[in-house]
């Protein structure tokens, strides 16, 4: 009997291992749920649904937010080729500059070149034609000396000939010297023109100045230096003419005292008082304090 009761209760439990307990049915939060009812069940189907549209939706999201990374990494790219480009276009432009700075830059050498070339051109025309003036001079000469060999010739013909040769010379530099003086501008010769005077070398000077009046460039200025020069050379009939054609041009000029005081000791030498003093006095007068009017006291 004992027996039989543990095998009802084997047999019992057995049973109740195989059928779901009654008390899990409708558990809809269970893995596997059970005993549903039509509502639970649809509850159920909804609940799934909602799951996979959040895992979507989860899915989106990090999808987005990988886009936005790479949106934000782009544009970073794209900030960067921005300023290289900005960039690039400065040097453009700075190159653009250059090249417009150097067009006319390399305009005014071809200017200059062209005038070097026509300046070389007529320096050469020129040579050849003082060249040409030498051959034939020295033709001569040689063949005096060949006479000389053969026949008497005077002292007196050898020196004339020994003369133009030296003025034909002579000639040829003065001509190379006043093709540059031509070339040079007004404001460089008179600044020349006025350096070579305190340096006394007043034959360079008076060539600057010449030119100078001839293209009547601050000719009352100029016509003074080649006054003093003359003044100083001792030739003072040419200086009286110089300064009066100076002060008949501007007589205001800072130079006035010492044109004044130089133009009567030019009349002083040339053993004309009368003239001396009137300039004496118009100096007196018109610039007392100066140190020309004090030294004549």
């Amino acid at each position: 009997m004992k027996k039989i009761s543990i095998f009802m209760l084997v047999v019992t439990c057995s049973l109740l291992a195989a059928e779901p307990s009654v008390y899990g049915a409708g558990n809809l939060d269970a893995a596997n749920p059970y005993g549903l009812t039509s509502s639970e069940k649809q509850i159920l189907k909804n609940s799934d649904k909602v799951k996979s549209l959040s895992n979507e939706v989860g899915r989106l999201k990090r999808k987005l937010l990988q886009i936005d990374e790479n949106y934000e990494g782009l544009r970073s790219v794209a900030d960067a080729f921005g300023n290289k480009i900005g960039k690039i276009n400065q040097k453009i432009r700075a190159l653009e500059e250059n090249l417009s700075k150097k067009d006319k830059s390399v305009s005014a050498l071809k200017l200059e070149l062209a005038d070097l070339k026509t300046y070389v051109n007529e320096s050469r025309t020129l040579q050849d034609t003082n060249q040409e003036k030498i051959k034939q001079v020295l033709t001569e000469l040689s063949s005096l000396i060949d006479s000389i060999n053969n026949n008497y010739v005077s002292k007196e013909s050898f020196t004339k000939l020994e003369t133009q040769v030296a003025k034909l010379l002579e000639d040829n530099a003065k001509s190379k010297k006043n093709a540059l003086i031509s070339k040079q501008s007004s404001g460089s010769l008179l600044k020349d023109g006025v350096s070579l005077f305190k340096k006394k070398s007043y034959n360079a000077a008076k060539e600057k100045f010449t030119e100078l009046v001839k293209r009547k460039y601050k000719p009352a200025r100029s016509n003074f230096y080649l006054a003093e020069i003359a003044y100083f050379q001792k030739s003072y009939t040419k200086a009286i003419e110089h300064y009066k054609k100076s002060i008949s041009l501007y007589d205001k000029a800072d130079y006035m005292p010492t044109l004044l005081y130089h133009t009567g000791i030019s009349f002083s030498k040339l053993k004309k008082s009368a003239q001396a003093k009137q300039f004496f006095d118009a100096l007196k007068q018109g610039y007392p304090n100066s140190k020309e009017a004090k030294s004549l006291n």
